[in-house]
């Protein structure tokens, strides 16, 4: 008899410097963003689904509280790691500078099947 499961990760986060929803994150376009947040452990970095992370326009007027970024990095490309020490994972976001006067939400869909959402404006 064969069995299948689930495995759902315990996710915690976001940890600064991005805010959770509903805040939305300000920062220049064009630049990296750290993306840090917790799975309980090190599940190793094969955590995405087919197709994340994946960003969508969304709309600028939503009234919602503002965050400024504090800390961005240099990148030459968006990057996962883990830091054993902190147990986060760390998603580099390599942003685009075409972006900029607008609002996108950042998606991260675990293989899991759970979505976590992050909300930017881009100067």
């Amino acid at each position: 008899m064969t069995r299948s499961y689930a495995v759902t990760y315990a996710f915690t986060g976001f940890f600064q410097p991005v805010d959770s929803q509903p805040t939305v994150n300000t920062v220049n376009a064009g630049r990296a963003i750290p993306v840090k947040f917790s799975l309980a452990g090190d599940q190793g970095l094969s955590i995405f689904a087919t197709g994340s992370p994946s960003v969508q326009t969304i709309s600028c007027t939503t009234g919602a509280p503002t965050s400024e970024i504090e800390t961005t990095v240099t990148a030459g490309a968006s990057s996962l790691s883990y830091s054993g020490g902190n147990q986060q994972y760390n998603y580099v976001w390599k942003t685009d500078s075409a972006w900029a006067g607008t609002c996108r939400r950042l998606i991260l869909t675990l293989n899991d099947g759970t979505r976590h959402e992050a909300d930017f404006k881009f100067r």
